[in-house]
This record gives structure tokens, C-alpha cells and sequence, in this order.
């Protein structure tokens, strides 16, 4: 199965257009002035991913970095091998390398007084494409966590 191109760091601004046989997955949450040093600095780290669920790199994101992320899903561990593609003050984007369950890069930014959880993702093999439907409701599912721990590191900023 070709899996089809897109181009790298593209998660990291809005999206105009999705590449052929892609997805695109977005949420946003307000941040309010007060809590945005507080925001920027936990989505500028794996422990944000960690709040998600997942075991991460112990390192912050640096572009060019890879690593793996680990999530168990009903006692199964899953490992996402992935590579950072981009980082700053804004926040950090990365793509999934071969062996992750899905193809394609997801970013975390604030920017403007918004934060926007972004992917752009297809099923990385055969397998899991027949598995799509499961792997499209765990997305939903974690880029909903994505926002909930945002609005809660907001809260606690205040």
C-alpha cells in the first residue's frame, strides 16, 4: 500500500489543504492571557503527552529527534516509533516513522491565544486500515484529552 506524500511540518500552521488520502483532525481551546506561559511551557514538553496517556521521551522535543511514544490500549502496549519535525516557542509537531499504527504528523501549538491540537493521518498498513474505524474513534478520543488537559493547566495557571 503507497502511503501518500505530504509535506513535513505542514500540522504546524491551519491547514488549506488535505493531502490526498489523508485526514485531517483539529481542536482548539481559547487560553486566556494569564495561563499562556503555563500552556506554552507543558506543550512544549512530553509531559504533555504523558498527561495523555503516554510513555514519552524524557529529553524535551528538539526537530530532528527521534524517539518512541508507548500507549496500552486494554493491556496492550502499542509503540508509536516518531521523529520531531519541528520545535519552538509556539510548541512542537512530529511524524510517525514505520512500525507506528498510523501515518502522518500531529503538532501541538498556541499561537494568538489559541491552542490547536492538528493531525493529518491515514492508517499506516493494511491491517491497520481494516482496524480504521477503532483508530479513528481513539483519535477523537485523545485529541478531546488534548484540549481537557489545556483548559486544565489553564485553570490551575489562574
Amino acid at each position: 500500500m503507497a502511503l501518500p506524500p505530504y509535506e513535513r511540518g505542514m500540522t504546524r500552521h491551519p491547514i488549506a489543504e488535505v493531502p490526498a488520502g489523508m485526514r485531517l483532525s483539529e481542536r482548539s481551546i481559547a487560553v486566556p492571557p494569564e495561563a499562556q506561559d503555563a500552556v506554552r511551557a507543558l506543550i512544549r514538553s512530553w509531559e504533555f503527552k504523558r498527561r495523555a496517556g503516554f510513555d514519552g521521551p524524557a529529553a524535551a522535543p528538539v526537530a530532528g529527534s527521534e524517539g518512541v511514544l508507548v500507549k496500552r490500549v486494554l493491556g496492550i502496549r502499542f509503540s508509536e516509533p516518531i521523529r520531531v519535525v519541528w520545535a519552538d516557542e509556539r510548541g512542537f509537531g512530529y511524524e510517525t516513522r514505520p512500525g507506528h499504527p498510523i501515518y502522518g504528523e500531529e503538532s501541538f501549538v498556541l499561537e494568538g491565544g489559541v491552542f490547536t491540537a492538528r493531525s493529518i493521518s491515514r492508517p499506516s498498513t493494511l491491517v491497520w486500515r481494516m482496524l480504521s474505524p477503532a483508530l479513528r474513534l481513539m483519535q477523537r478520543r485523545t485529541h478531546a484529552r488534548y484540549t481537557r488537559i489545556v483548559a486544565a493547566e489553564a485553570r490551575a495557571a489562574n
